[in-house]
């Protein structure tokens, strides 16, 4: 893993406690995406399956690590806040977890990136996704708002 993404996942950590006890790992990134793994056993339910509130923690933070990503390689002092979400649950998971955010690729992840480098609050939705075996078992879009935070 790079140094970029050791980085990434110790201020998830740090962060956001909860990711260190859910087994949150940096899996993959490049340009376009973000890949992020749990463990299967902190996050099991009574029914054997990876619980739903976990699924859905993952698939935000897994967004939010892609901004903060994006931020820095434009090093831009932006923060990032999800205002709402959506979670459609298709199939059960019942391994470790691997979630994927993609950005769009229709022009409005750049969009964004412009208004909050000329200092302008912007929203931008992003999807990610559970992955299994058989497909994909989770789909998730998140509102996301970002902002230079001044002095």
């Amino acid at each position: 893993m790079s140094d970029r993404l050791s980085v990434l996942e110790q201020t998830l950590h740090q962060e956001v406690p909860l990711t260190e006890q859910m087994g949150v790992r940096v899996e993959a990134h490049d340009e376009h995406e973000l890949v992020l793994h749990a463990d299967f056993a902190p996050n099991i339910n009574i029914h054997g399956t990876a619980f739903g509130g976990s699924l859905y923690s993952i698939c935000a933070v897994t967004c939010w690590g892609m901004l903060h990503l994006k931020f820095e390689e434009e090093n831009v002092a932006a923060h990032s806040v999800l205002g709402r979400a959506n979670i459609t649950y298709m199939r059960p998971v019942t391994g470790d977890i691997q979630a994927r955010c993609r950005l769009p690729d229709d022009g409005s992840f750049e969009q964004f990136l412009a208004r909050v480098k000329q200092g302008e609050k912007a929203r931008i939705d992003l999807v990610a996704e559970i992955l299994t075996e058989d497909g994909v078992a989770v789909s998730y879009c998140g509102n996301y708002s970002a902002f230079i935070k001044r002095g």
